[in-house]
């Protein structure tokens, strides 16, 4: 499997570099909670119990999640933001914010390799149901974070997610 964090890093690096265009009516900052949970975001709650180590119910919250409500994360995240939303960001701002979509891309990327282990451990000891339950909550999340309202970092990451839920589920398949 090849390593997604080289392009990603590319990418962030091309981003805090100022591709877009500064807008006069770019949306204000605010300093991010990382410990509040929106109710109304899809996969808030599985990403804070994450960062608050609490690695199973993550793992649960992920699989349980419905990757087609939106929004995914709450409305204080990086990873809330359109691209062109994150590119009308002042200069400063951005680079600021790019650390911290960083930071919970790989918070994100590490729940998704422990739902990966967890459809792995489970299909060892014979659950294939639950496997299967595990890769295809990965893969839908992995088309959901391409949508047009996500970064492009976002949606690389996404296409990231899809290509491991088909390896992984083509090897239950066998």
């Amino acid at each position: 499997m090849k390593n997604p964090s080289i392009p990603c890093f590319i990418a962030i690096l091309i981003l805090a570099a100022g591709c877009g265009k500064k807008s006069s009516d770019s949306p204000t900052t605010s300093s991010p909670a990382q410990n509040s949970v929106s109710s109304s975001s899809a996969a808030q709650t599985a990403l804070t119990a994450w960062q608050q180590g609490d690695q199973a119910a993550a793992v649960s919250n992920f699989v349980a999640t419905d990757w087609s409500a939106h929004p995914l994360f709450a409305s204080d995240t990086t990873l809330n933001l359109s691209e062109d939303q994150f590119n009308a960001l002042p200069m400063a701002d951005r680079t600021a914010k790019s650390e911290e979509l960083l930071a919970q891309l790989k918070s994100l990327k590490e729940l998704a390799q422990a739902v990966v282990k967890s459809g792995r451990d489970a299909a060892a000891n014979g659950d294939s149901a639950r496997a299967k339950k595990c890769f295809t909550a990965l893969k839908q999340a992995g088309a959901a974070l391409q949508g047009p309202d996500c970064t492009q970092l976002l949606q690389m990451v996404g296409k990231a997610f899809e290509k491991m839920a088909d390896t992984e589920s083509a090897k239950i398949s066998q």
